[in-house]
């Protein structure tokens, strides 16, 4: 392959993707339906035949871009989960059962969860609207119902895993009402003003959900 050819090729890339980011800034602003090639286009400041040139039709452009999406969103946590079961996993089985270690390990899990979700209300709600349209709009595609079952999935897994330290009988129960509680509350602040978003009120509300998760009863 020429050096002409190569750079052709990375120019490409380089443009499919900006096309795709607009497409998730549509999709987060205008939903599916208000998601055209033409709008898509008008955000990427790019002519509207490079959007059609890369993708066949408007549903393929929107399934990358909420793929991509869900990709970012998923990797943005990676170093925070890698960090949760570092602390997990230096503690024994009968050193978890302690009151005692499960009140530390909920007041790390609680900051480094916290600041997460503030990090993603604050710096990545466009992922988080999208995630949100999708999850509605998998009830009217059986194509988006595939990513977002997919999406869920890798959400879940982590969290079903924490709470397997503690709970062996039935953990998935336990991870799941937790992803709806963490889901739920970054949800509710997509439509507050971000100088509103008050990083102490999720701390409270997510410190709770994970005191729960861990089993340490309320005094």
């Amino acid at each position: 392959m020429t050096t002409v050819n190569i750079n052709r090729r990375a120019k490409g890339e380089k443009t499919r993707h900006k096309i795709l980011k607009a497409a998730i800034e549509v999709i987060a602003r205008s939903g599916i339906k208000g998601t055209t090639h033409r709008a898509v286009a008008l955000q990427a400041e790019t002519q509207l035949s490079l959007t059609t040139y890369y993708f066949k039709d408007i549903q393929e452009l929107i399934r990358e871009a909420i793929s991509l999406s869900s990709e970012i969103i998923l990797n943005s946590s990676q170093d925070e989960w890698s960090e949760v079961f570092n602390i997990l996993d230096s503690f024994d089985a009968a050193t978890l059962r302690k009151v005692s270690t499960k009140e530390k390990i909920c007041q790390q899990l609680s900051h480094i969860a916290a600041s997460h979700m503030y990090d993603n209300i604050i710096h990545r709600s466009t992922g988080l609207a999208v995630e949100q349209i999708f999850f509605t709009e998998m009830l009217y595609s059986e194509e988006l119902k595939d990513l977002a079952n997919q999406h869920i999935s890798a959400l879940l897994s982590p969290f079903t895993r924490i709470a397997a330290y503690f709970n062996k009988v039935d953990p998935e129960i336990d991870g799941e009402l937790t992803l709806i509680a963490i889901t739920r509350i970054q949800y509710k602040y997509l439509a507050t003003a971000k100088e509103e978003v008050k990083f102490d009120h999720i701390h409270k509300l997510i410190r709770r959900q994970i005191s729960w998760l861990l089993g340490i009863k309320r005094q």
